[in-house]
Parts: C-alpha cells; sequence; structure tokens
C-alpha cells in the first residue's frame, strides 16, 4: 500500500503504470495497415471536400493510371499465353528442346558433339552431351518432363515402363553417374554403344 501519496500521485502513478508495454493493447500487422489506410481515406475525403477542383484533377490522374496498370496486364498475361502455346506447337513439331539449352540448338549437333569427345577421349562430356540427348528425346516423347530441377531418379520413376526407352535411360543413368558424379573409369566402347542406342531413340521421338 502507497503511505502518504496524494489521490493525485495514485492517478499518476496508475497512469505510469497502464502505458507500459506489456499493458498496452497489441495489433496485429493486418490491424495496424487497416487502421492506417482508413486514416489516410478520412484524410484524402476531408482533402477532397476542402479541394474540390485539384481532387477532380487528382481522379482523372488515377483513373488514368488503373487503366495503364490493366492494360499492361491484360498485354502480360495475352504474351504469357501465346508464349506458352508456341512453346507447346513447337514441342509438337520438334521445335527446341530444353534438355539441349547450352548444349547444342538441335540433336544432329548434340550427336556430332558427343562422337567428337568420344573420338577425343573425353568420356566425361561423352556421357553428359549423351545424357541430355536421352532426356531431350524421351521428353518430346512425352515418357517424361524434362526439368533442371530434377534428379536421375526423378527421370527413372516417370519412365518406369518396361521397354527399350527405360531400359536405355537406366543404362545411361548408371553410366552417368559412375563418370559424372564418381568420377570412375568407363569402358568407351560402352560409352559408344549407348550413344547408338539414344540415336535410334531420338529418331523414333523425330517421327
Amino acid at each position: 500500500m502507497i503511505q502518504g501519496a496524494t489521490p493525485e500521485q495514485v492517478r499518476q502513478i496508475t497512469r505510469d503504470v497502464l502505458t507500459q508495454p506489456e499493458f498496452q493493447e497489441r495489433f496485429s500487422w493486418t490491424q495496424l495497415v487497416t487502421k492506417q489506410i482508413w486514416r489516410w481515406l478520412r484524410e484524402l475525403a476531408a482533402w477532397s471536400q476542402a479541394h474540390p477542383g485539384s481532387a477532380k484533377v487528382l481522379l482523372v490522374v488515377l483513373a488514368i493510371i488503373l487503366v495503364a496498370l490493366l492494360v499492361h496486364l491484360g498485354y502480360t498475361a495475352v504474351r504469357e499465353f501465346a508464349s506458352l502455346r508456341t512453346r507447346a506447337a513447337n514441342h509438337r513439331r520438334g521445335g527446341p528442346l530444353p534438355a539441349l539449352d547450352g548444349v547444342a540448338e538441335n540433336w544432329g549437333e548434340a550427336f556430332q558433339l558427343a562422337r567428337a569427345a568420344l573420338e577425343a577421349g573425353n568420356l566425361y562430356r561423352a556421357i553428359w552431351i549423351t545424357h541430355r540427348i536421352l532426356l531431350s528425346a524421351l521428353d518430346r516423347m512425352n515418357r517424361v518432363k524434362f526439368a533442371r530441377w530434377k534428379t536421375n531418379t526423378d527421370y527413372l520413376r516417370e519412365c518406369r515402363e518396361a521397354d527399350a526407352a527405360s531400359e536405355t535411360l537406366v543404362e545411361v543413368t548408371a553410366a552417368y553417374e559412375r563418370v559424372i558424379y564418381a568420377h570412375s573409369e568407363f569402358d568407351p566402347r560402352q560409352a559408344a554403344r549407348l550413344l547408338k542406342q539414344v540415336e535410334a531413340l531420338a529418331g523414333e521421338a523425330a517421327r
């Protein structure tokens, strides 16, 4: 109990205590933002009443900006839609191959690079290109969906059907992990055989 304090001192002490952070009402950020927006709207309404001419000019400017934004959003949406349709059409017609980005423009060029790497004894590059060609062929055949973030395990899961395509994927993946990841020795003749198998699959995918 406070001894010898006047009523005014007691009220002041109470006010001081209640102003401490732990006694303050806590608002979420959404409440704070909403409160601020309402305050701005009230101030804007008051300003508009005091300056009707300027308010009309501001309204016209804001309307122009809004229309420009809507036109920009519409143009962006149409452009993206057209781009998606173009990519889909290219995929059906034999257009650009995503798996070959940064490697070659087409399968013919990619096979030349792979064969040149084999002849030069560069198994690392030969297997890497062979693997990319195979993924692009399987993508064209709708057996896998190529994406840079996917792992070899992802592609093996997608291409499970027991046929030449899945068997080739298993073999090329094993060679890839042995040469690219483990940096182990690999028979160049086996690499050449795998390249021929992939070439046959690419020919089938191109039909």
